[in-house]
């Protein structure tokens, strides 16, 4: 945080993302931009000077929170580095957080530290020692690409990191920042930090009131501010530097980017949410709402969690990675690490050595090789290894290359279900129709009367969710699936490892494999419960287990018994989540793509104020409902969202009708 003029230092022997760590006398210095992290003279005491007191903290978050509701307010800084910055917000959020606030704080670090550096860099500080410790144990490690959620929900604070280039990771943010933290390396000795990209972000993510304050008072720095808008004056600097600066958004609020069919809602600051189901679904959007206090009206037709598709015995969670690394593959890895910290948070097990999926021929193989050399498999923790050494793992012999998913496994869905909600349970209740007016929503029944009110609904249904919201057209198809529960032999209780092979089995759990499931279209109604177990089902998952796997059983392998229930699934095969919107009122407003299919105008959606749905989650709702609750209660709320943007249009329940008009089906 220094700003001396010098030549930025070469740093070609470093790795891509190596930030170059060293200590010189005690401080923490990058050898890539020769410059430290925080000052020689009491970095902590710079931190209150420069940017605290600089963005007007703690009062500005005493008058009323932030601009968006009165109950949120979001830091955002540039340059985590140590994390030092945030520490002292945090003991200072600690220390004057009003009621019901919550404090979101959001940071781009290019080149992080790693637990240990963070641990050895903040035992300069042993006041900060306690939050130093709480960080260290949810840093994510490895810190890769992406959007990094951590919860801290007892104070009501979110951490979010973005790991990657600065202007590229906040054009790929959306959230409405009521104070900037403009930290990173002096301008002279790391210029992308500050260039014309940056500035013009954090510009776009700011409105009326923002605050914005740096150590840096350099010429450049405080014209491009002011030419985006920022009001800029200069203030004494600390310790031995002369100046620093703080600023005010006082410019007109810069216009929306992206396209329009996936722009934020109005935030809602709703007294009550509806929630409607009780699968992995809904107990993820009531975690969600729970550990930001809004209150939660929480129905379901059989009054209990995880009743119909997530109530199955066991089942896999690990990635999905994709070969050219796309949006679906990176959507699939956040949504893993989001659901292993929340598992962790929530001390849910995850079972098995990991989980080993079978490379079936050599073209599956081929791509697996084509992952590991682009380096799409280090996001997941996963390598790619041998039949040999994939035998080792699993404790029985496998005559297949595989990909070894070293964090992934299985849970029990009910319980998983269970730690997501925390002690919230569903009402019974079975909502027929959803009617809104001026005072919110009515969840009415099959007789038109009403069973609650909420301010804002959100759909956690599955194959209910199309009849609740029939403007919205909700394209969910219902898959049935069945698991197959097989007696443990004295070989198969060898197995240590979960194995995907299309299919997949389970270790023993209690004397009993799970193995499964199908998918199967028609001949069941779509919405019905419960669904009958078929013995055919239980020979055509039988029939579906490798060689090397069925050797383990008998040659009539014992089946204990079954479980069949319907999936929802959407025809892209990717969740829906987010809010929605009236379908023909989509097509009114954006039909000119049926021409251009490149245009982006049309104005703002036409949304079903106040009413969201987490959906179609298919066969990967352990995985995803966690990261997709989240996202569609921040938007409900209008916080940060925990994903990119291009994630975030990947899920939006508007996809379907908008590609459907560029490709001239409507």
């Amino acid at each position: 945080m220094t700003d001396t003029a010098s030549d930025p230092p070469a740093a070609s022997r470093l790795d891509a993302a190596d930030p170059g760590l060293s200590l010189r006398d005690g401080v923490p210095v990058s050898t890539r931009f020769d410059d430290v992290y925080f000052s020689r003279e009491d970095g902590l005491a710079e931190t209150a000077h420069v940017f605290l007191r600089g963005c007007g903290l703690p009062d500005a978050w005493r008058g009323g929170l932030g601009t968006v509701t009165p109950r949120l307010f979001t830091v955002a800084e540039t340059g985590f580095g140590t994390g030092l910055n945030f520490l002292a917000t945090w003991q200072l959020w600690r220390e004057a957080r009003p009621a019901g606030g919550i404090l979101h704080y959001v940071a781009v670090e290019g080149f992080p530290l790693s637990r240990t550096q963070l641990c050895e860099t903040l035992s300069a500080f042993p006041g900060l020692g306690a939050f130093a410790a709480r960080l260290r144990a949810r840093y994510p490690e490895p810190a890769t690409a992406g959007h990094h959620r951590i919860w801290f929900e007892e104070e009501r604070l979110c951490l979010t990191l973005l790991i990657g280039e600065a202007a590229a990771a906040l054009n790929g943010l959306e959230a409405r920042v009521d104070a900037w933290f403009l930290d990173g390396f002096a301008p002279a000795r790391n210029p992308s930090m500050w260039r014309p990209a940056v500035l013009e972000q954090v510009a776009r993510l700011s409105g009326p009131g923002t605050r914005l304050a740096s150590f840096t008072a350099a010429g450049a720095v405080r014209r491009g501010l002011a030419e985006l808008g920022f009001t800029v004056e200069k203030r004494p600097g600390h310790g031995r530097k002369r100046d620093c600066i703080a600023a005010r958004f006082t410019g007109p609020r810069r216009p929306a980017t992206g396209e329009p069919w996936y722009a934020p809602p109005s935030p809602l600051r709703p007294g009550r949410v509806a929630v409607i189901g009780a699968g992995i679904a809904g107990a993820a959007v009531v975690g969600a709402l729970a550990r930001r206090g809004v209150e939660a009206v929480w129905l379901d037709r059989h009054g209990r969690i995880a009743a119909e598709a997530s109530g199955n015995p066991a089942g896999l969670v690990m990635a999905r990675p994709t070969a050219d690394g796309d949006v679906q593959g990176a959507l699939s890895a956040a949504a893993f690490r989001f659901a292993l910290n929340q598992a962790s948070r929530s001390g849910v097990p995850i079972g098995g050595d990991g989980v080993l999926e079978l490379a079936p021929d050599d073209a599956v193989l081929g791509r697996f090789q084509d992952m590991a050399d682009a380096g799409h498999l280090a996001p997941i923790s996963a390598a790619l290894v041998d039949a040999g050494p994939a035998g080792e793992i699993a404790g029985v012999a496998l005559d297949r290359p595989a990909l070894w998913h070293r964090t992934g496994g299985w849970v029990a869905p009910r319980a998983w279900s269970a730690a997501l909600s925390g002690p919230h349970r569903p009402a019974r209740s079975t909502v027929a129709g959803l009617t809104h007016d001026p005072a919110g929503w009515a969840l009415r029944d099959a007789d038109g009367r009403t069973l609650d009110r909420a301010d804002a609904v959100i759909l956690a249904s599955a194959m209910l969710s199309p009849a609740l919201a029939p403007a919205a057209r909700l394209p969910l198809e219902a898959i049935r699936g069945q698991i197959t529960r097989l007696a443990a032999t004295t070989a198969s209780s060898r197995l240590r490892s979960c194995i995907s092979f299309g299919g997949y089995l389970s270790p023993a759990i209690g004397g009993t494999h799970v193995t499964g499931a199908t998918y199967t279209r028609g001949g069941f109604e779509p919405a019905g419960w419960p669904v009958a177990v078929q013995a055919e089902d239980h020979r055509r998952t039988l029939g579906l287990l490798p060689s090397a796997l069925s050797r383990l059983f008998d040659a009539a392998p014992s089946v204990l018994g079954g479980r069949a229930a319907v999936r929802a699934v959407t025809p892209d095969r990717q969740p829906i989540a987010g809010p929605l919107c009236d379908a023909a009122g989509l097509v009114d407003a954006y039909g000119h793509l049926r021409v251009d299919a490149r245009r982006l105008d049309g104005g703002p959606p036409p949304f079903l104020e106040g009413l969201f749905a987490v959906t179609g989650l298919g066969s990967r709702g352990l995985v995803t409902a966690p990261l997709m609750a989240e996202l569609a209660v921040s938007q409900l709320l209008g916080e940060p969202w925990p994903v990119d943007r291009a994630m975030a249009a990947c899920v939006h329940p508007n996809r379907f009708t908008i590609r459907d008009l560029r490709r001239r089906r409507i």
